[in-house]
């Protein structure tokens, strides 16, 4: 039996990820396979297994060889289960890996790909011990791949020695790091590219990526940087997410995009993980991408978050419940509310 190549994608599912992100990294895996199956040496050794997380970590795809391999489905849901993802990692190298023996050898060190844009919902540290972060020669060749401007560097630095760093999340920069991704498993796949201490030879960084030598620091601790809202168009009754991003130079969260989301999507939805924020902390809310009002409101009855004209004094039924909510025609009385916000 030939010595296999195992390659484990570790892919962030979480609420950031939601828009370009999460489709870049979905047509970036579409074009990686496409292109390994183009090199015997891939076809011949690589062996492929996807881990997801969210809130939970999940297997969405078991170790299967190259030319089997089916790209899943990549959800987006509430949490960043980052500890959960790296325990089933553990998992999966102890029970898939073959081990040299007597009387063969067994596989090649496994290759990890992790990607990630924020930072971990759990406990991350536990299983480090596992996957060996700080022994030599380790397990496994983990290569982390922060995305996005709110990735802790210092916990993927815990995790790993390969730390690499991309600020832009659009198509053409996930486009440039599945390139690199595709060439380096396939380099790997030659046998030839293992230094004596077993770690792989990357190939050069494309120029949207830059590798983080320097120790990072711990995010300075505060409220979330990033805060989510599960909403529902008051008019056509779909959901969507809306995405807020905390300005300290005035003490709250500013409104950045909503994207729509499919009624599987609006399920998944966590259950009281995280408290609700007061909407004195929110500065607004983007316009519903459904159709298109500017404004939000919130049912008291159900804590549904929905769009609404901020200009339009008729009563409006809550989309969640059905209940009549009337406008408070003296505007409120300036004390605010609480929002029921996301996972993030």
């Amino acid at each position: 039996m030939n010595r296999r190549l195992p390659v484990y994608l570790l892919i962030d599912c979480s609420e950031s990820m939601i828009g370009g992100g999460i489709e870049a990294v979905r047509a970036g895996i579409t074009t990686m396979i496409s292109q390994l199956r183009r090199d015997p040496h891939a076809l011949d050794t690589v062996y492929l297994s996807v881990i997801t997380f969210d809130a939970e970590a999940r297997v969405v795809v078991p170790m299967t060889p190259l030319l089997d391999f089916q790209e899943p489905p990549l959800t987006i849901k509430p949490g960043t289960s980052l500890g959960g993802a790296l325990k089933l990692l553990a998992d999966r190298i102890q029970n898939e890996v073959h081990k040299t023996s007597h009387n063969a050898k067994g596989d090649y060190r496994p290759l990890v790909l992790l990607l990630t844009d924020g930072q971990p919902g759990d406990d991350w540290q536990t299983p480090l011990s596992r996957i060996g972060a700080q022994v030599k020669p380790r397990p496994a060749n983990i290569y982390a791949i922060g995305c996005g401007t709110d990735v802790d560097y210092s916990v993927l630095q815990s995790i790993t020695d390969v730390v690499l760093r991309m600020d832009d999340m659009g198509p053409e920069s996930f486009g440039k790091l599945f390139v690199w991704l595709t060439a380096s498993v396939s380099s790997a796949s030659q046998g030839v590219s293992e230094t004596n201490d077993g770690k792989i030879k990357l190939e050069k960084l494309p120029n949207n990526v830059e590798a983080v030598t320097a120790k990072a620091e711990p995010l300075p601790d505060g409220p979330p940087r990033q805060a989510f809202l599960r909403a529902r168009c008051s008019t056509k009754k779909f959901p969507y997410l809306i995405r807020y991003k905390f300005d300290s130079m005035v003490g709250c969260y500013q409104p950045v995009k909503a994207h729509r989301l499919s009624e599987e999507d609006a399920k998944t939805a966590s259950q009281g993980k995280l408290p609700d924020i007061p909407s004195q902390l929110l500065n607004g809310a983007t316009a519903c991408p459904w159709c298109e009002r500017t404004g939000a409101g919130s049912c008291g009855n159900c804590g549904t978050i929905f769009c609404s004209d901020m200009n339009d004094r008729t009563d409006t039924t809550c989309p969640g419940c059905g209940n009549i909510l009337k406008r408070d025609p003296r505007g409120g009385d300036g004390k605010g509310f609480n929002v029921r916000q996301s996972g993030g």
